[in-house]
């Protein structure tokens, strides 16, 4: 099931939902908007996950779970991925997380509405 992606005020939260939140470890992740760096759409999660940290999925494997915290290439992210071709990377700084990997409904628009709040927070 995808997570959800809002921005209330000044902070970003990712709603994850059925069993997403027992993979994940969580029903929430909320960051201050001020520690979030952007958003994107990431041509290479889709080709690559962070399954033992390193290399290409097996082509074979059309459903694989990455989810809840892991460190990636010496990096500490949070995944919520079921299919890798539908989920955006929001950048963070002085979080536990250096980015959330997370499966939307609409990744163009997520990333247009995180980017749009990042900036009307950053012009006030």
């Amino acid at each position: 099931m995808k997570a959800r992606v809002d921005i209330d005020g000044e902070r970003l939260i990712v709603t994850m939902h059925g069993f997403d939140v027992v993979w994940t470890f969580r029903r929430r992740v909320v960051v201050p908007l001020a520690h979030v760096k952007g958003a994107r759409i990431d041509p290479h999660v889709e080709r690559r996950g962070p399954w033992l940290g390193a290399g290409q999925t097996v082509a074979l494997l059309d459903y694989a779970v990455a989810a809840g915290p892991m460190l990636v290439h010496g990096r500490h992210e949070f995944w919520d991925v079921h299919h890798p071709d539908s989920c955006v990377t929001i950048d963070l700084e002085d979080e536990p997380f250096e980015r959330l990997v997370i499966e939307v409904e609409d990744p163009p628009a997520t990333v247009e509405a995180v980017t749009a709040a990042l900036e009307q927070a950053r012009a006030a």
